[in-house]
């Protein structure tokens, strides 16, 4: 044999067990990033943080010429925006947006439904829900036209979410049933729990309590069986909630009260608050009025305006117990504070209640007119809730006889995804053989391949995440109120003087309705960098709210708190509006309290600035008032 063919054959032979380990250690990547990616679609990751740390991960993992998981990377980064923080919504949207355009998915039309199932998901975060529900529509039907179960499963749960959300329960039971039965036999039994849990919801919005406990029961078995007490904990409380509604007050007070144990054992305080104003809510109706106050004074802190669900309840709950003593100028108060978060959510059940409460303490005070009126409300509003009901009922019976076609349904879906797991296995082991003849090829190639590698791994050790902020760039709303706390405290101790200003944009509802969410956005912004200018670096301001921010004011008593809320409503009001539409204007009310010697709890001192906003408020806005 020649010498020059000899050296390249003993070169080859010694480059084979590289290339081998190559492809070895590149085969262990890929499986690895798999594992995590099943993890992920399972549903089992509750904290944000978590999911993030394993998408940094897999883009370490996943080479940039493998299209496929890297197509798969995208949709798990679509769906990891936490739509509880800040500004993540529209980030989130812009993602999705710019990911569709990705050439890549002309050959990946399961990849591409997965990020429009994601855009649609947002959408509905963002509040537009008719759009939302026409994405999720043509989801459902291009996932059934794919055959694929898991976009089934996965599209007809959060239509029916949204379906039962908006009260169109027929919909919402077929889709949750559906997608209940697809996660099962997915052996996805976390999301299978939360469809499973939506459903028992529908029952028990729907008057049919026996069959939501039915399900709630269900469910807890299942967080039992898998050792999540925290979930097992949060349906005890959901069964409480239908106990009442069947009357069984002392077994729903039981249940509360075991939920409530539960958190407060766990330093969730949040948690413990929801549940003492569920538990203040069954004692009133037990005529333990004391009990019930006690219970509400310790939510009260934990319990904001935002969270208008709890808000709305903890304050109709107020108003009974001070009917209950006669306090009627307080009563009054609770119900203005109810009354407003009612309407926002449109929750006439809570409406209803309410107007009963307001008759009765029209007619303690011998108000006869003011009774009769509110009584009426109460009259129309529990008809159309009793029109409701009947309807509900239908639906409910009419969902139970589509039952035996939504299971036919699902068997097929089933025995079609196995073809295609049959299918895609056949392929992967085309793969291995076409993966075994590239190991076998030339010595060109060789080369090439480890040139490929090393630039592969150069890239993976340039590549880094950009760090993002939100709309304001502001602290969020969790941020300052520890903050107030650790200065409260501090001010107890030093006795140095503290205050705040809590203030709002004036008809920033109007201003989105008019000039859309993006000017909106900017009009936050604008509030934002408006704080940052006027205030010394010992204050700080956050957003607390959607249009709310608070400002901390450490080493300032009323009179320098009081002065600085007039300068920002002042700034506010003669900002320069050139960059936004023609005719828009701006102006902001703000409430001020200072730190007062009785004062033992933070929220005390925010709840005096939160009336004094109430009060700039109804006397004209654009103005500051003190508490």
């Amino acid at each position: 044999m020649p010498k020059p063919f000899l050296l390249i054959k003993i070169i080859l032979l010694l480059g084979l067990p590289s290339v081998s380990a190559l492809g070895y250690a590149e085969q262990s990547y890929n499986d690895k990033a798999d594992a995590i990616f099943k993890l992920l679609d399972s549903g089992t990751i509750e904290k944000n943080a978590t999911t993030q740390a394993y998408l940094d991960e897999l883009n370490s993992l996943i080479s940039a010429t493998d299209i496929q998981r890297q197509l798969r990377l995208t949709r798990a980064r679509c769906w990891a925006f936490n739509v509880f923080e800040e500004g993540q919504v529209s980030k989130g949207l812009a993602f999705a947006q710019q990911a569709l355009n990705n050439p890549n998915l002309a050959n990946s039309p399961n990849d591409k439904l997965d990020l429009e199932l994601c855009q649609a998901w947002l959408t509905e975060q963002d509040g537009d829900v008719d759009l939302a529900l026409a994405g999720y529509n043509a989801a459902i039907t291009q996932a059934y036209a794919l055959e694929d179960l898991r976009l089934v499963a996965d599209a007809r749960g959060m239509r029916g979410y949204l379906h039962s959300y908006q009260g169109n329960f027929t919909q919402g039971l077929e889709d949750l049933l559906t997608s209940h039965a697809l996660y099962q036999s997915l052996d996805l039994s976390a999301w299978a729990r939360t469809s499973l849990y939506e459903i028992a919801t529908i029952y028990r919005r729907l008057g049919d309590q026996k069959s939501a406990i039915r399900y709630f029961k269900k469910l807890e078995k299942s967080y039992l069986k898998s050792n999540n007490l925290d979930g097992a904990n949060a349906i005890t409380v959901a069964i409480a909630i239908a106990e009442e509604e069947l009357g069984n007050l002392d077994r729903a007070k039981l249940l509360f009260e075991q939920g409530y144990h539960h958190w407060k054992n766990n330093n969730r305080e949040l948690e413990q608050a929801t549940v003492a104003v569920n538990i203040a809510g069954t004692l009133i109706k037990l005529g333990e009025f004391k009990q019930a106050s006690q219970y509400l004074d310790e939510a009260e802190p934990f319990i904001l305006p935002t969270d208008e669900a709890f808000y709305s309840f903890m304050h109709l709950f107020r108003a009974q117990i001070y009917l209950g003593y006669g306090l009627l100028p307080q009563t009054h108060k609770s119900i203005a504070y109810a009354r407003s978060a009612f309407s926002r959510v449109k929750n006439l059940r809570g409406l209803a209640q309410l107007q009963l409460v307001e008759s009765q303490a029209f007619l303690q005070e011998g108000r006869w007119k003011q009774a009769y009126y509110a009584l009426s409300e109460y009259v129309k509003l529990r008809n159309e809730l009793d029109a409701k009901q009947l309807s509900s009922y239908t639906t409910e019976m009419r969902t139970r006889f589509n039952a035996n076609q939504i299971e036919e349904e699902n068997r097929h879906l089933i025995e079609n995804q196995q073809l295609k797991e049959l299918e895609l296995a056949m392929l992967e082991q085309n793969k291995l053989q076409q993966w075994i003849i590239i190991i076998l090829g030339s010595f060109l190639m060789l080369i090439i391949s480890v040139f490929a590698y090393k630039q592969i791994q150069k890239n993976r050790l340039l590549s880094a995440l950009a760090l993002t902020d939100d709309l304001t760039q502001l602290p969020n709303r969790r941020y300052i109120y520890a903050k107030a706390q650790s200065r409260f405290e501090e001010a107890q101790r030093t006795q140095q003087p503290l205050s705040v200003i809590l203030f709002d944009a004036d008809y920033f509802k109007l201003i989105n309705d008019k000039h859309g969410h993006e000017v909106g956005d900017q009009a936050l912004v604008l509030l934002a960098q408006t704080c940052r200018n006027l205030l010394s670096h010992k204050h700080q301001a956050a957003r607390v709210g959607g249009e709310e921010f608070l400002i901390l004011l450490a080493d300032s008593d009323m009179a320098q708190a009081y002065e600085i809320a007039q300068a920002l409503v002042k700034r506010v009001s003669e900002s320069n509006f050139s960059a936004f539409p023609q005719g828009f204007t701006m102006t902001i009310s703000a409430g001020v309290a200072s730190m007062r010697a009785e004062d033992s709890k933070l929220s005390q001192l925010l709840k005096r600035a939160d009336d004094a906003l109430y009060q700039a408020k109804s006397q004209g806005r654009n103005q500051a008032k003190g508490s």
